[in-house]
């Protein structure tokens, strides 16, 4: 799927979350068409990964790419936001503390769907689908591609807390993600060189910005199922490791920090533990960021690889 057609499926979702043409009971369900779109997707690329042997025989060495790359993409985002926290920290002094978020916190029981697709989709492309059915494989991947970016639209669109935050805490916000764009960019550009990987898909497989499911799908689908395999770790890692590395970080690099190693996922899974860990000062910064990220993936990631 070209950029063209990822643009149209995204804005045409959005627009339509935004403005609510449709009834109210579409709403109420829409947030099943990104999952359903998903599980199709990851499922398929297990599939993928499963019928492709070289992938299986490789596993150990793409963990190891994945580790690297998840690791210097969060370093370069916390390092770039803490050089420049004394200006981010005097423009956010006076959040209102009052301010509430409204978001879905972790979803573990997607994540365990998830997971479990992708494992059903590698046995089955193992045992039973095999080469011949790549053709089928592939256009389905196709149409659930599709399907799971009209419906990331239609939920960024429906986000219009975001927008009302912006407003209200100015532009200036929107530097807390174009740092972690450009700290990220540059820890993934110093990995590929240390793992002699070409730079542009290691930026690419950085851009998904801890979104491990729609980097891996696009990545996969415009490069190959290996670069979409270590895509789908290495923002897996991404996710982990800002887990368990939170309060390191706020206590060494600052509360504004935080905000970085969790990338997209500072919108949802990593607000909760952001906001306990760094304060409820930092809630609001964490969670625009996070939306803003979560929109530039689908744009970013193939836009990289198409350079």
């Amino acid at each position: 799927m070209d950029m063209r057609l990822i643009l149209i499926f995204l804005i045409s979702g959005f627009l339509i979350g935004y403005f609510k043409p449709l009834p109210t009971r579409f709403y109420n369900f829409s947030k099943y068409i990104t999952e359903i779109g998903l599980i199709i997707l990851l499922g398929s690329m297990g599939a993928r990964i499963g019928v492709d042997k070289k992938i299986i025989n490789e596993i150990g060495l793409i963990g190891f790419k994945s580790f690297i790359l998840a690791f210097f993409s969060i370093m370069g985002s916390v390092l770039l936001l803490k050089v420049f926290s004394l200006f981010i920290e005097k423009n956010y002094n006076d959040f209102d503390q009052k301010e509430t978020i409204s978001h879905q916190g972790t979803d573990h029981r997607l994540t365990i769907v998830i997971i479990i697709s992708v494992i059903v989709g590698i046995i089955l492309g193992l045992t039973v689908l095999k080469g011949k059915y790549l053709v089928t494989i592939e256009l389905i991947t196709t149409y659930a591609l599709a399907v799971l970016l009209f419906g990331v639209g239609i939920d960024i669109g429906l986000n219009k807390e975001a927008f009302y935050e912006l407003r209200v805490l100015g532009f200036k916000i929107l530097f807390i993600p174009i740092l972690i764009v450009i700290g990220t960019l540059l820890g993934a550009l110093f990995a590929g060189l240390l793992l002699n990987m070409v730079i542009k898909d290691a930026m690419a497989v950085g851009a998904g910005f801890g979104w491990y499911s729609l980097s891996a799908v696009l990545i996969t689908k415009m490069h190959s199922v290996e670069l979409g395999s270590i895509a789908f770790l290495t923002n897996v890692l991404r996710e982990l490791i800002t887990i368990i590395s939170l309060p390191f970080i706020v206590k060494y690099f600052g509360k504004i920090a935080s905000i970085g190693p969790g990338g997209a996922t500072a919108m949802d899974v990593t607000l909760p533990l952001i906001k306990k860990v760094a304060g409820k000062d930092i809630a609001i910064p964490a969670f625009i960021s996070g939306v803003v990220l979560s929109t530039l993936v689908p744009i970013l990631v193939p836009f990289i690889l198409s350079i």
